[in-house]
C-alpha cells in the first residue's frame, strides 16, 4: 500500500468520479484505476459499486475512507505549511561589491516579487573573505571566482567568464601602443583592488614571474572608487572587465590584457554539504538565470592599435 493510492482512493470516493480525480490530482485516469485496483487487491475488498453513476462507495469503502481521511488532510496540510515556508525564511549572500551594486539587483528584484516575506542579507567582500565566510557557514552562497582546485570544502556553479584589463585616464600614452607588456606598466603609478582579492593575486603573481616592479599607489576594493581615481590621473588600474559599465565609456581608457591574464569565472559557490533551503535554492535559480552567460561590453573602448590579441602570452 502506498500513500499515493490512499490519496487516489480519497478524491475518487469524495467526488465520485474516476475523471474528476484523475483532473483534480493531475494524473491520467488509468493511473487513478490502477491505484484503486491495488488498493482492492491488497485488502481483498470492493471499495466501489460500479454499476451505479455517479459510483458509490461499499460498506468497505466507506469504512476505508473514515480512516484515511484524517490522513489524507494531514498531508494537505503538510503541503500547505511546506510551501507557506518556502516563501519565508531569511539567508545570507555574499559578493564582491562590484557585483552587489550593479549586477545582483536585476535577479534580487525578481526572487523579491516572487517571495516578498524573505529577507535576504547581503554582504560584501573581496574573494578571500568571501571563501572564509561560505566555508565558516556564515553566508549561505557567495557570487565569486572558483575555489582553489586543491580546496574540495566547496561547491561551483560557473555563471560566466570574465577578463582582466587596464584602465587609464583618457589619452594615456598607453592607449597608442600595441599590445602591452608588464613591463610597459612600470614607468606609471598602479591602482589594484586590495591584497585579498582575485585579481590583486593574479596580477601579483605575474609580476612576480616576469621579475617586474610596480608602484602601487592606491590599493582598494570598492571599484567605483579606483576608476574615479585613474580618471583624476592618479594612475592606471588593473581590474576586471566586468566592473566597467556604460557610464564609464566618456570616463575611462581601456586596454585588454588577456594575452597576459587568462580569462576567469563567476559562479555560485557554496559549501559541499551544507543543506540548502527552498528559498536559497531558489534564489540560486532565479540569480542564476539573470547572471548566466553575462559578457562584458568593451565595444566603444577597443583603440585601432590595440587590437592585436593573436597568440596568448607574457607580452
Amino acid at each position: 500500500m502506498e500513500l499515493r493510492q490512499l490519496i487516489s482512493f480519497y478524491h475518487v470516493a469524495r467526488l465520485r468520479s474516476v475523471s474528476k480525480a484523475a483532473r483534480t490530482l493531475e494524473l491520467g485516469q488509468p493511473t487513478v484505476t490502477t491505484h484503486l485496483r491495488k488498493l482492492e487487491d491488497e485488502f481483498a475488498i470492493t471499495l466501489f459499486d460500479r454499476i451505479k453513476r455517479p459510483i458509490q462507495l461499499t460498506s468497505e469503502g466507506a469504512i476505508l475512507l473514515e480512516l484515511v481521511t484524517p490522513v489524507v488532510q494531514a498531508v494537505d496540510t503538510l503541503k500547505i505549511q511546506m510551501d507557506y515556508s518556502e516563501r519565508r525564511g531569511s539567508f545570507v549572500v555574499g559578493a564582491y561589491p562590484d557585483l552587489v551594486t550593479h549586477h545582483l539587483p536585476p535577479g534580487i528584484q525578481v526572487f523579491s516579487r516572487t517571495y516578498p516575506d524573505v529577507r535576504i542579507q547581503l554582504v560584501a567582500r573581496p574573494y578571500t573573505p568571501l571563501l572564509r565566510l561560505v566555508k565558516s557557514g556564515e553566508v549561505d552562497l557567495a557570487f565569486s571566482a572558483p575555489p582553489p582546485a586543491d580546496d574540495q570544502a566547496f561547491d561551483f556553479k560557473k555563471l560566466f567568464d570574465f577578463d582582466i584589463v587596464l584602465m587609464t585616464p583618457l589619452g594615456h600614452p598607453l592607449l597608442k601602443q600595441g599590445k602591452i607588456s608588464l613591463k610597459d606598466l612600470s614607468p606609471f603609478p598602479l591602482i589594484l583592488s586590495g591584497p585579498e582579492s582575485m585579481t590583486r593575486q593574479k596580477v601579483e603573481q605575474e609580476l612576480r614571474n616576469e621579475g617586474v616592479s610596480c608602484d602601487v599607489v592606491l590599493a582598494m576594493d570598492d571599484t567605483a572608487s579606483i576608476k574615479r581615481y585613474v580618471e583624476t590621473g592618479m594612475g592606471v588600474a588593473v581590474c576586471a572587465d566586468f566592473t566597467l559599465h556604460q557610464q564609464d565609456h566618456q570616463r575611462l581608457g581601456v586596454v585588454r590584457l588577456d594575452h597576459i591574464f587568462a580569462s576567469s569565472e563567476i559562479g555560485v559557490c557554496t559549501l559541499k554539504g551544507k543543506f540548502q533551503g527552498q528559498a536559497v535554492r531558489n534564489f540560486i535559480d532565479i540569480l542564476s538565470d539573470e547572471m548566466r552567460g553575462f559578457h562584458a561590453d568593451l565595444v566603444g573602448w577597443e583603440h585601432p592599435s590595440v587590437g592585436d590579441r593573436t597568440n596568448a602570452g607574457s607580452g
